[in-house]
């Protein structure tokens, strides 16, 4: 038989329908779950009367008085679950109902009430309709028989132009005590820790769960999911598919066993990278549905172990591919706003930073003090406080620049010291204005004190 690469390019991630392809994995030698019992033929007519026992599984355990039983007759065709008046076993745990209802389209189920864990046997499977038999279990909230038989993870899609890929996993859970395990969900203290709980890779998403289990709830949480299915003794397979991201050429996945595992198996499309791992051994490649796989196995991990598995050399996208994703994805406008931006705030802070050292250069330049010579005593006495002024402005201006945090310690005390310099320089030039004027004036009255002390003199000679 020829066959053919698993495809990895170009892909639409689990596009295939679940329940497909979980069968097909578990109707392969690449899962190890348990072969059951082929169905029973359907009956050729049906019954009149349906006799059955309910027993219960566990070590001393008894069936407890008045226990019910339900029969549920199912209307295909019509869409509608017709329930029957229930009845109660007997001391023996044996119960019976007549007045069946007989029509084409119609299936029935006879369900045991035993409170959370409702066991039930589906009629459209049994011969004899005179010997059913419905099995209950005491309950317990421990884990310590919890174990993992198998758990086969498969990755078959890889989109590598998004760097995606479709991880498709089959878990067989099994309980190996003869109790129902029932997380009490009224306790006030329960944690993660007490749900069974998987842990997925980091970033998962679109996840799906379906499961053998009796009815519960799936908790998604961030490392993962857990589950409050009852979990009779025996062996369920859980089904589950998500999609994770994966950058580089690949990703790591630590695999928690917080029960254990049997047997281990990975799988990925040939071409579509490697697979290592603690205790994992050499890549062989397998058949599945005409495709190509690499797979790796290992066996016997104990409980609380972790598992590292690397999944490394997986599809890139082309460069024709990333350029395209580049602009048609628009990221090439939100790069061009950043550059923009980024040049616009370096040529408004330039600006500030030009603009602030001109005016510390304006507030250090000693006036032109030329013009002051040629003024009367009194207009330059005015020009000479309103120049002075000023400069006290300058010093006052920097002093609360700096306050508000404009200046750095260093530049604001040197600026500061420069001011001061040229008012002093300022005051003193000023001055020596006032002093040259001041001094002729002295030399004009001492000379007419002489004259008039000359003109006495001579006039007392006169007289004499």
């Amino acid at each position: 038989m020829k066959h053919s690469r698993s495809p990895i390019i170009n892909y639409k991630l689990l596009a295939w329908p679940f329940r497909l392809i979980a069968i097909l994995l578990i109707s392969t030698a690449l899962v190890w779950l348990s072969p059951g019992e082929p169905p029973a033929a359907n009956a050729q007519s049906t019954p009149s009367e349906i006799k059955g026992i309910v027993v219960n599984g566990t070590e001393g355990g008894v069936v407890p008085a008045g226990l019910e039983v339900l029969l549920l007759t199912v209307d295909d065709a019509a869409g509608q679950i017709i329930e029957q008046a229930p009845t109660t076993v007997n001391a023996d745990g044996i119960f019976s109902f007549g007045n069946l209802i007989s029509s084409p389209g119609i299936t029935s189920r006879v369900v045991a009430n035993a409170g959370k864990f409702t066991p039930s046997v589906d009629l459209a499977s049994v011969d004899d309709w005179s010997n059913v038999r419905l099995t209950i279990y005491d309950e317990t909230k421990s884990l310590e028989d919890i174990t993992l038989s198998s758990y086969v993870m498969m990755i078959p899609t890889i989109d590598a132009r998004s760097r995606q890929a479709g991880i498709l996993t089959v878990i067989n859970v099994n309980n190996t005590g003869d109790m129902v395990w029932i997380p009490d969900l009224d306790d006030a203290g329960l944690t993660g820790l007490d749900l069974l709980r998987f842990n997925l890779p980091d970033g998962f998403s679109d996840l799906s769960v379906e499961s053998e289990l009796p009815a519960g709830n799936i908790l998604q949480i961030n490392t993962g999911f857990a589950m409050t299915n009852p979990i009779p003794p025996g062996e369920a397979a859980i089904l589950m598919s998500y999609i994770i991201p994966y950058s580089g050429d690949g990703f790591e996945f630590t695999l928690k066993l917080p029960y254990g595992l049997d047997q281990l198996r990975m799988l990925l499309p040939d071409g579509g990278g490697t697979i290592s791992g603690q205790g994992l051994g050499a890549i062989e490649s397998v058949v599945v549905a005409e495709n190509v796989f690499n797979s790796v196995e290992g066996n016997d991990y104990p409980a609380g172990d972790e598992i590292v598995v690397a999944f490394s050399g997986m599809p890139q996208p082309t460069i024709l591919q990333s350029a395209s994703d580049f602009f048609r994805g628009r990221t090439y406008v939100i790069v061009i706003i950043w550059i923009v931006g980024l040049a616009l705030l370096g040529i408004l802070g330039y600006a500030m930073y030009s603009s602030r050292r001109e005016a510390v250069g304006r507030g250090i330049e000693m006036p032109d003090l030329d013009d002051l010579r040629g003024m009367d005593p009194e207009t330059r006495r005015a020009k000479t406080a309103q120049l002075r002024e000023m400069m006290v402005g300058e010093l006052a201006d920097l002093d609360d620049e700096f306050e508000a945090g404009d200046y750095e310690e260093d530049d604001y005390q040197e600026h500061r010291r420069e001011l001061i310099r040229l008012l002093r320089e300022f005051d003193e030039i000023t001055s020596s204005y006032d002093r040259v004027e001041s001094e002729p004036e002295e030399a004009e009255s001492d000379k007419s004190e002489s004259g008039v002390s000359t003109e006495d003199e001579n006039s007392e000679e006169t007289e004499k």
